[in-house]
Order: C-alpha cells, then sequence, then structure tokens
C-alpha cells in the first residue's frame, strides 16, 4: 500500500463534483434550483449537443451582491443555512453550497449577475476551478451563468457522457419537472436553438399540464385538495382511464422539490387499486407541503429520495387523500364511433417561432378559462361491434334482447337479493330466437302510444354520500349481444357490462363479508420452518400483534430461524410460508389495515367466477335488481381487474352519425 497523503485542492474538488455532478442533467438541476431559491418569475434553459459543449441559464432573480460573488464559488459557501440547527427550517431547494464550486471545477464558468439596487452587473469567469477574470459589466436585474466544455478536464468523466440525444431526453424530462412543480415560474427550455417547452407562469397546475403532457391528460385530471394534522396536499390526480404502462407520469413534489418515494407510490397506487387494470399506473400531480423537520432531504446526493420521520402517518395521509377523492367522481367513460386519429391524418404542423408564441399563450389561457370539460374519447370493441351489426336497411328486422330462459342462477340467486316487484317490469317471457323476426310488445311499441307501465328504476337505496348521484330517473332500454345493457338517461344512452357490474357487486360483497369476520386462525400439525434476515425479523418482532391479529402464530427455533405454528384459514384453505413473508415484505414498506387485502387479487378471481359472464341470460328484472346494487357501491365505474362497468355514448354521438346535425 502506497504512503497516505493530503490531496491538492484541485483534485479534492474534481472528486467532490463528481457527487454533484454527474451530467448535464445535474448541472441544469442545480442551477435552475437556484435560480427558484432566488426568487425568479422566469427562467430560460438553453443547451447545446446534449449540454456538453454549452448550459445557459438566464433568471430574473435577486441576482449576487458584488462583494459575494467570489466567495459563491468556493465550496460549502451558501447563503440559505449557517448552522445545522438550520436544516430543520430549510425551505429551499439548495443549501449545501456545493453547486457552483462543483461545476466550475470541471468546466468553464461564466456569470454576469447584477442585484437591483447595483448600477452596474459583475462579469466573472472562472475555468476548471481557477478565477480567470472578473469585472463590472452592463446587466439587468438576475443571474445568467454559461456553463461550457463539460468535464473539458476530466477526460475520464467526459468519456462516459450519453449520447447527446440522450442527455437532451434527460434535461427535457428535467424541465418538465420544474414546470410541473413550479407553474407560478415561465419556464423556457431551448435545444439547439429550438424552444420545446415554454410554459406560461400563470400558477395554474392544469395549464401546467397541458403545457407538459397536452390535452388529453389536462382534460382527464381531477383537482384534489386534503389538509390533515398539519400537512397540506394539493394538485391533480388523473381519471383511472389516464392509466400508463409505468411510472413516469407519477409526479410528486414536497416543499417544491420533486421527489420520488415508494411510501407514497404504494399509497397512491393502493387508493387506485380495482380502479385500473393490472399492470397500469395511475397519472397525478402532487403537492405535499410539510415542515422540514419532519422530512430529511438530504440522504440522496441529487435529494432525489427523501426519509420522513413516520412512514406510516404518510402512507395513512396519501392514501386517504387519493381515496376520498376518487369516491366523489364519476368515472364513466365517454365512447365515440369516430376514428381515432392517426400519425398519417394528423396534420403537419409548423415550426414554434418566436413571433407566433404570443397566439399560442391565448389558446392556451383560453383553454384553461373554459375548464377543459371536454371527455377523453376512446375507441371501444363494442362500439366497433355494433357498427358491424348494422342490418339491411331494405329488409330490416327487429331482433330483442334475450329473456331469461330458467337456466342457470339469477342475479337474484347469486346476490341473495328479493326480486323487483312484477308490476314494475315486462311480463313477456317469449324465448329469444334470433333467426324469427319478432314483434315488439305493446309496452314498447311506439314512442307516440304512452307507456303504461314504463321501465323505470327509482332508487331504493341512495348512492354513497359524498358523490352526487349519476342515475336518477333512468330507463332500461333493452340488451344487445346478450352481455350488455342499455339504460336511457336525459341525453345520454349507457352500456352496462352484466359480468362486469356483477364482478364488482360480488367483489365489494366477498370483501365486506370477509374484513367484518374474525380471521380464522389454524393451528399446523407440523410447523413450516421460515429462515428469516435481520431485517425480516425486525419487522417481525415490531409488528408481533398485528400478526397475531391475521392469525398467524411464530416462535423462535434458532436465532435465525423461527417456526410457524398458526396460519389465517382463507378461501377454504391454510395460508402458507409464502403468504407470512409477502405480508412481512409489504409491512416493510408499509402499514398492511388487513390480511385480506393482500389477497384482493383472490377475491377478485372469485367474483369473476362467481358472476354471470357475457350472454348469459338476465330478465329486466335481474338487471334491474344488478344495476341497483351496482349504484349503492361507493366504485361503481370498474370490475375488480379494472374493466370498465359502464360506457356512455350521447345522443350528440348518435345524431351525427345519422347526419342529423353537422360537425
Amino acid at each position: 500500500m502506497g504512503h497516505i497523503q493530503l490531496l491538492d485542492t484541485k483534485t479534492i474538488n474534481k472528486i467532490a463534483a463528481g457527487e454533484v455532478v454527474e451530467s448535464p442533467k445535474s448541472v441544469v438541476k442545480e442551477l435552475v434550483e437556484n435560480s427558484i431559491d432566488a426568487g425568479a418569475t422566469s427562467i430560460t434553459v438553453e443547451i447545446k449537443e446534449g449540454g456538453t459543449s454549452l448550459i445557459r441559464i438566464t433568471d430574473n432573480g435577486s441576482g449576487i451582491p458584488k462583494e459575494e460573488v467570489k466567495t459563491a464559488f468556493l465550496r460549502h459557501a451558501t447563503s440559505k443555512m449557517s448552522q445545522i440547527e438550520d436544516l430543520e427550517e430549510i425551505f429551499t431547494l439548495g443549501f449545501r453550497g456545493e453547486a457552483l464550486a462543483s461545476i466550475a471545477a470541471v468546466a468553464q464558468v461564466d456569470m454576469l449577475t447584477k442585484t437591483a439596487d447595483a448600477d452596474l452587473g459583475i462579469a466573472i469567469e472562472v475555468s476548471g476551478g481557477e478565477l480567470k477574470e472578473m469585472k463590472d459589466a452592463a446587466a439587468t436585474q438576475g443571474t445568467s451563468i454559461s456553463v461550457k466544455n463539460l468535464f473539458y478536464n476530466v477526460p475520464a468523466r467526459r468519456k462516459f457522457l450519453k449520447k447527446p440525444a440522450t442527455e437532451s431526453g434527460n434535461v427535457s424530462a428535467l424541465m418538465n419537472q420544474f414546470a410541473l412543480g413550479h407553474p407560478e415560474i415561465s419556464f423556457r427550455y431551448i435545444n439547439n436553438g429550438t424552444t420545446m417547452l415554454h410554459s406560461s407562469g400563470n400558477g395554474d397546475w392544469k395549464t401546467a399540464i397541458f403545457y407538459v403532457y397536452g390535452k388529453e391528460v389536462a382534460n382527464g385530471m381531477i383537482p384534489i385538495s386534503y389538509t390533515k394534522d398539519g400537512y397540506t396536499i394539493k394538485g391533480l390526480i388523473g381519471k383511472p382511464e389516464l392509466s400508463r404502462g409505468n411510472r413516469t407520469y407519477e409526479n410528486l413534489f414536497i416543499n417544491g422539490r420533486y421527489i420520488k418515494n415508494g411510501i407514497v407510490s404504494s399509497a397512491v397506487e393502493d387508493a387506485y387499486k380495482t380502479r385500473l387494470m393490472v399492470g397500469k399506473f395511475p397519472v397525478f400531480l402532487l403537492h405535499l407541503s410539510i415542515h422540514p423537520s419532519e422530512v430529511d432531504v438530504n440522504v440522496h446526493p441529487a435529494k432525489l429520495e427523501v426519509r420522513f420521520k413516520n412512514d406510516n402517518e404518510i402512507y395513512e395521509l396519501f392514501y386517504n387523500a387519493i381515496q376520498k377523492t376518487l369516491e366523489k367522481e364519476i368515472f364513466i367513460p365517454k365512447v365515440s364511433w369516430d376514428k381515432k386519429e392517426t400519425a398519417k391524418d394528423k396534420p403537419i404542423l409548423p415550426k414554434v417561432e418566436q413571433q407566433n408564441l404570443g397566439s399560442i399563450l391565448e389558446i392556451v389561457k383560453e383553454f384553461a378559462q373554459e375548464g377543459m370539460v371536454e371527455a377523453q374519447k376512446a375507441e371501444t370493441k363494442a362500439t366497433n361491434d355494433v357498427a358491424k351489426e348494422i342490418p339491411n336497411p331494405v329488409q330490416p328486422k327487429l331482433e330483442r334482447y334475450a329473456p331469461a330462459t330458467g337456466g342457470g342462477k339469477s342475479v337474484d340467486q347469486l346476490l341473495g337479493k328479493k326480486t323487483v316487484p312484477e308490476n314494475r317490469v315486462m311480463q313477456d317471457k317469449t324465448p329469444y330466437t334470433a333467426k324469427t323476426p319478432v314483434e315488439l310488445p305493446k309496452s314498447v311499441e311506439l314512442a307516440e302510444k304512452p307507456v303504461t307501465q314504463p321501465v323505470v328504476a327509482k332508487q331504493e337505496a341512495k348512492e354513497p354520500e359524498n358523490r352526487k348521484a349519476f342515475f336518477n330517473q333512468y330507463k332500461i332500454v333493452g340488451q344487445i349481444f346478450r352481455t350488455y345493457w342499455m339504460v336511457e338517461q336525459g341525453d345520454s344512452m349507457y352500456l352496462i357490462d352484466q359480468h362486469a357490474a356483477h364482478e364488482r357487486v360480488l367483489y365489494e360483497e366477498f370483501m365486506g363479508k370477509l374484513q367484518k369476520e374474525p380471521v380464522v386462525s389454524q393451528r399446523l400439525l407440523s410447523p413450516l420452518m421460515l429462515h428469516l434476515t435481520e431485517s425480516e425479523i425486525a419487522v417481525m418482532k415490531e409488528n408481533k400483534d398485528l400478526l397475531q391479529e391475521f392469525g398467524f402464530e411464530v416462535e423462535q427455533f434458532t436465532e435465525k430461524v423461527y417456526a410457524l405454528q398458526s396460519v389465517p384459514y382463507m378461501f377454504h384453505e391454510p395460508s402458507g410460508v409464502g403468504f407470512f413473508t409477502e405480508i412481512l415484505d409489504e409491512l416493510a414498506e408499509q402499514k398492511v389495515h388487513s390480511v385480506y387485502e393482500q389477497k384482493y387479487m383472490s377475491v377478485a378471481t372469485m367474483a369473476c367466477k362467481a358472476a354471470v359472464k357475457g350472454h348469459d341470460s338476465l330478465s329486466y328484472q335481474e338487471a334491474e335488481a344488478l344495476i341497483g346494487q351496482l349504484l349503492k357501491l361507493e366504485n361503481p365505474f370498474s370490475c375488480p381487474h379494472g374493466r370498465p362497468t359502464i360506457i356512455e355514448m350521447t345522443k350528440y354521438e348518435l345524431e351525427k352519425k345519422f347526419k342529423r346535425i353537422q360537425n
């Protein structure tokens, strides 16, 4: 081994820079955060060649006083704190005083800055950590920093940079985060001379979503505001139909800082559970306001991760906030027969130039004021099938829904509910025959003749109080394809999937019964041996009482080996070691309310198997009972696997197809 010796200052700075400056993205992050902390309301970021040759950040913030400019380039020089106790009161994004010193150590940096009360600004040039020049210069209030030739003096670092297109993509993603996290600031991002992003800075989150993700996503966002025990959550959450295949659209900000946190992600995703398809993730933009003493933001070099004082409290906070917001909403997707616009159909838009940016901002302003109420359009298999089944206009034949034929269990039998009184339904029990035309019964023959026994469902039970009623005086028109029930109300037609609807009803019933009944624990004849790690043992001991409530009984066998003596008896069989370790893993990450929460997919499968299927015959009585049960649920809009139970088509869409109105 060589002799121990002190490194020179240049080497120390270059090594330290490696912890802060990983890529052009990290340079942009540090400098933009400084601009935000300086109170800027307008920030322009310009890069060339992915940021390797040039990064320029210009803001209209407070600027740096002349006597402090040199000090700003020294390591651990900061205006954000002066002693260790200040860490518990830090509301700024930067505070460690490493950004400028680290960047200047591995690049050529020019800075021009001016405060509001100064007559002239200060221009300073630093290259490789050495001061080259400092002089007075004409400038406007704020700061402009140019970072050239990143890692020019550290070839080992420079050769590991990605391709310019990749690096610029990373910077673009970062600028999107800033625009979403600080809608009160106007951000402009220029890549190789082309403006890629220019937000308005009007303070509206939905407008920020529009700039970053587009109109379709902005239309599908729901405002959220929730306060409890000193915590405040505000922002937007996406409707279930906006779900994505990964977590890219999950945006969390804590005191203005973009954060990735597994506790929060789990809480939000759990609140969306059974509303989303398996493998899909929600879209959200959430801002948490919290006292700095409750969170440690200094656990990650890039300050991307945080540590909370009480993880369980944070999980409960986000879970309840999302769940309560979702319960108030009506999630019936509107569908259309219109063809989705493809890439070939889309017009080629002209390049956005400076002269027409004003008109674009006016469009966005108008868009935000209108409230963006247009719902997302989506093609569905059901509507395509309807188009294919249009009868021959020369010799039309009417074919009715299939009434109950008596084969198989009815919805009422499966639900254990009483049937609807006979005087509220049609009496016709003629078997369905696809080949022969069927005459309409007199009660529904023509619209001009009054219906003496209208099929109108008057809800016997109120919907959840926190959500406004969306079906209040509806009429069951009939059934198509022996699967979808057609319901009319106002100027809309609703199609209800009988299988998905019954699946949701049974799922809620099964889960309700399971969670109300005490867990049955079964003693094992031969104990199951568990080889646990130290962290798993710690989690098990910490949650010993909870595990006993769940039906698990564990005894220590050796230092790291435990014997599982009893397990919960669920779904007609005892659970095994795998379920126990699964519970431990969940407890290590978040709070588990019920042992049945971990088996929700098993309950969903049970409900799926027990529910009526497509093409199963249901009568009007049974359909009306099923719809009535569905409407009583807190979430009647999707089956446990995330498929929609109800879709809507408006009278306007139908009239467009029949050319009664022109587009």
